[in-house]
């Protein structure tokens, strides 16, 4: 029985388990960039609920809404044109996946107005 007080006793007095620091939690990502081949259309931008600010050729976001990456970048694609870098709630997409993030571009028959006018 004494054994049994000095432990718990022991126990209390160091702190025992229940005084053992937490641990931090990791930090979720939240925000997004991407990279484009030309600079962007505009400085700003709304797109899925989440403010994006572009200088030149990159456009950041802060916070964005937990979407698939690669369903985001098409859909920002069609918005500002060809994606050459993005990450998205610290998901970074290789090379194959921009490759399919981006739209492709079909070459367009000139009206006959326009082949008149270029000659």
């Amino acid at each position: 029985m004494r054994s049994l007080l000095f432990a718990v006793a022991a126990l209390a007095a160091t702190g025992g388990p229940v005084m053992a620091e937490p641990q931090p939690a990791k930090p979720q990502a939240t925000g997004a960039w991407l990279t484009l081949s030309a600079p962007a259309p505009r400085d700003y931008i709304v797109f899925d609920g989440a403010a994006w600010r572009c200088e030149g050729q990159v456009c950041r976001s802060l916070q964005v809404k937990s979407l698939p990456p690669l369903r985001s970048c098409r859909r920002l694609a069609r918005e500002l044109g060809t994606v050459t870098g993005f990450s998205y709630r610290g998901v970074a997409l290789s090379d194959a996946q921009l490759a399919d993030c981006n739209p492709v571009r079909f070459a367009r028959t000139p009206s006959p107005a326009e082949v008149a006018a270029a000659r």
